[in-house]
């Protein structure tokens, strides 16, 4: 009975930490909204999907692997590896690790990555491995990106192997500056 609490709050759980508060807010020239609003704002039951799940109840960790598929509402996030660590208190959700050809979409943003880590306790979120973030044509890449889910802030850092990058298209064509005589 034990066993089938810990692993039902952390398909409760999963992905309720970042859907409600991720954010990357990247302001765009003009008129327009921002890069990538409310990435993971979504509601509902969660659905995970992967070839093999296994539970360590004595090293508090839930391993989901191969092909793994996680659904809630508009939001669905692929990756190789999924894994949930718990505390011996409640079972609490400690850290979430995707592993992988990382791939989370709410249309029209999505984000690619090779690792995403979710931080419960600092409410923090790192993705690293070639990280990008779309909305649109929209795009911002760098060599980690990190949210602080409770300040709404993002950093997103350059790296040994690049600067960030940014392309931002503007919603509405730019009118032609007029100079008054």
């Amino acid at each position: 009975m034990k066993r089938h609490y810990i692993i039902l709050s952390i398909f409760c759980v999963i992905l309720v930490i970042a859907p409600t508060h991720l954010t990357a807010k990247q302001k765009t020239k003009g008129k327009g909204g921002t890069l990538s609003k409310h990435m993971f704002n979504s509601k509902g039951p969660i659905h995970i999907v992967s070839n093999r799940l296994d539970a360590d109840n004595k090293k508090r960790i839930i391993s989901f692997s191969g092909h793994v598929v996680v659904k809630r509402s508009t939001l669905t996030m692929t990756c190789d590896r999924l894994t949930v660590k718990y505390s011996p208190k409640g079972g609490e959700i400690s850290q979430i690790t995707a592993e992988g050809n990382v791939v989370i979409k709410q249309p029209p943003r999505s984000a690619t990555c090779e690792k995403a880590v979710f931080f419960q306790k600092t409410n923090k979120v790192v993705l690293i491995g070639n990280p990008i973030l779309s909305e649109g044509k929209n795009k911002v890449t760098g060599s980690k990106v990190t949210f602080f889910l409770d300040s709404d802030k993002t950093i997103i850092e350059g790296g040994k192997k690049g600067r960030v990058s940014t392309t931002i298209v503007p919603k509405s064509q730019m009118v032609p500056f007029k100079a008054k005589p």
